[in-house]
């Protein structure tokens, strides 16, 4: 059956994935805007860890760190090691 698709017809699952991939991007962003994280990261003058950022915000420390690895993923923040704990920053 595929030899008789087109090749838009064959593209179009991979172009509904580029769609929802770039929906969840940016709604990591738009969370993370939400939560404060980019303006705290900013007014640090050095990285934080993901303990760090989530007492400051009042949030989980296990949904900022996964939030924090997102962003890092998509190189709009950067982690570096610190005595053995990923600390972030902005790029």
């Amino acid at each position: 059956m595929a030899e008789h698709l087109s090749q838009s017809e064959l593209d179009y699952p991979f172009k509904l994935l580029e769609y929802f991939n770039g929906f969840r991007v940016s709604k990591v962003i738009f969370s993370a805007c939400e939560l404060g994280v980019f303006d705290l990261l900013l007014l640090s003058q050095k990285p934080l860890s993901a303990e760090r950022v989530a007492q400051e915000l009042g949030a989980s420390v296990d949904g900022i760190e996964r939030l924090l690895d997102v962003l890092v993923g998509v190189n709009i923040l950067e982690v570096e090691q610190i005595d053995g704990t990923a600390c972030y920053s902005s790029t």
